[in-house]
C-alpha cells in the first residue's frame, strides 16, 4: 500500500521519510484541514529530494465552495506547484447544490498538466458519491482522499469498501481521516491501494518568560508534527 502523510513543516516531510512514508500531501495549518503552503515550504520540500511532494491547494479553511477571486488565486497555486517541481496537486470545488464543480475541475486539470491528480475531502460532503466518482475518473482524476463520508474513516468503512469494490480499478480511494496503527490493517484487509494519514504528535510547549505578556493567545496554541515512530507503526503494519 502507499503510505502518503499530510505534512506541514520540513521536520514532518524528514520524519515521513525516516519513517518509511510512500509520498508527501503538503499543506499548512492542518488544525483547520490544512489550507495550501506557502512557497517557500513548496520551495524546501522539494529540494529535500526525499519523497514525491503532492501539494495541497486549498485557499482557505472552511467549505468547497469558491468565488472567482478563489478560483484565480487556487489557478495560480497550481501553477506555482508545478512550476516549483511538485508531483501532485490535491484540490477540489463543489457548487451550491454540492455537487463537483466540474467546469473549474476542467480548468484547473488543464493546468496542472502531468501532474497526478488528487481530489480532496470535498468529496465527503458531495450530495451524490458514486455519480462524484464517474465524473472524477472521466475527468482524469488518480484518486480520492474520503473519510467515507464520515468524520473518521473507519466509520465510514462501508462506503469506503463500496466504492473501492465498484471504481476502485479506475480511480483509486484513498482513506483518510484518524488512519493508525490500530485500525490500519482493517484498510489493508480490503484491498485499499493507498492510506492517508498525518501520524502527529504534539510538540511540547515553549518556555514563557515572566516578563513576556503570556495573556497573547497564539503563545498557547499547539503545534504538531508528523512523528517517525508514528508513521513507522503503520508502516511496520502494512509491510509485515
Amino acid at each position: 500500500m502507499i503510505v502518503e502523510v499530510c505534512a506541514s513543516s520540513i521536520a514532518s516531510v524528514k520524519n515521513a521519510a525516516q519513517a518509511g512514508a510512500d509520498r508527501i500531501e503538503l499543506c499548512s495549518a492542518l488544525g483547520v484541514g490544512g489550507i495550501t503552503p506557502s512557497k517557500g515550504l513548496i520551495a524546501e520540500a522539494v529540494a529535500l529530494d526525499l519523497l514525491p511532494i503532492y501539494c495541497l491547494i486549498r485557499p482557505r479553511e472552511g467549505h468547497f465552495i469558491y468565488t472567482d477571486s478563489e478560483v484565480n488565486v487556487i489557478s495560480q497555486d497550481v501553477l506555482l506547484a508545478k512550476e516549483m517541481g511538485c508531483k501532485g496537486v490535491v484540490l477540489g470545488a463543489l457548487t451550491q447544490n454540492f455537487n463537483l464543480d466540474k467546469k473549474r475541475l476542467k480548468h484547473w486539470i488543464s493546468l496542472a498538466g502531468s501532474m497526478s491528480l488528487t481530489f480532496h475531502r470535498a468529496f465527503d460532503v458531495v450530495t451524490s458519491p458514486i455519480e462524484a466518482l464517474q465524473i472524477l475518473i472521466d475527468l482524469g482524476f488518480n484518486s480520492v482522499l474520503t473519510s467515507g463520508q464520515e468524520e473518521k474513516a473507519i466509520d465510514g468503512l462501508v462506503n469506503l469498501k463500496n466504492w473501492h469494490n465498484n471504481l476502485g480499478a479506475q480511480i483509486t480511494i484513498m482513506p483518510g481521516s484518524g488512519i493508525n496503527a490500530s485500525n490500519c490493517l482493517e484498510f489493508k484487509k480490503y484491498g485499499f491501494k493507498a492510506l492517508h494519514l498525518s501520524g502527529s504528535k504534539l510538540l511540547p510547549s515553549i518556555s514563557i518568560p515572566e516578563k513576556v505578556n503570556s495573556k497573547i493567545s497564539f503563545l498557547h496554541q499547539k503545534i504538531g508534527e508528523s512523528n517517525q515512530k508514528n508513521i513507522r507503526a503503520v508502516v511496520d503494519k502494512l509491510t509485515n
